[in-house]
């Protein structure tokens, strides 16, 4: 069975993805999970206390799953291969709202959160910078890449693709064919 506080974490994460931050309130929370506006302030103190761990928990997830695939491949391509895989895997299993969060709440005032996704982006983006850079070192992949540039256009792709399923209409899967998109990437960072 569902915990109340998992419920609310659920429905807001489809809320903020689906409907956006302004239809993110207790009272729209309650009536989709049936319960009382009060009951959503037995389980958070604030709304933006549930946008926090929403947030925490989706971004976290992300980073382990890529810590692991750096763990489990064996050269850099390997590596580079595992992070895409699991980014897919995540963006699917969520139904792309990670990005489409991250994304809403980058538009907001709300600073703590504005500032987790950044240091999730970065946190990121600097595991996919040090794959790139070890390739580079030991001759896999290309040494005329920049680096930076590179780890922040595979998020910005994944992201992209996450944000054109939504304009879609959310049919089928986010990522059609991943093994072309991680050829496509490959292709691009490969020595040839």
């Amino acid at each position: 069975m569902v915990k109340t506080r998992d419920k609310i974490l659920k429905v807001g994460a489809e809320v903020i993805a689906h409907e956006g931050l302004r239809r993110f309130t207790a009272k729209n929370l309650a009536s989709k999970i049936g319960i009382s506006d009060a009951a959503i302030f037995k389980h958070f103190s604030s709304m933006e206390e549930i946008a926090e761990e929403i947030i925490r928990r989706y971004t976290n997830e992300c980073i382990l799953k890529t810590k692991e695939a750096v763990t489990l491949g064996k050269t850099p391509k390997e590596k580079l291969e595992r992070i895409l895989e699991g980014h897919i895997e995540l963006l699917e299993k969520t139904k792309g709202i990670i990005p489409i969060i991250c994304f809403e709440f980058s538009r907001s005032d709300k600073r703590s959160i504005k500032k987790r996704i950044s240091e999730f982006l970065n946190e990121y983006a600097q595991m996919v910078m040090e794959v790139i850079e070890e390739g580079i070192k030991i001759g896999e992949f290309r040494d005329d890449v920049d680096v930076e540039e590179t780890a922040y256009s595979i998020i910005g792709l994944l992201q992209a693709k996450a944000f054109q399923w939504f304009l879609r209409g959310k049919k089928g899967k986010i990522i059609k064919d991943p093994e072309t998109i991680k050829k496509l990437i490959l292709y691009g960072l490969l020595k040839h």
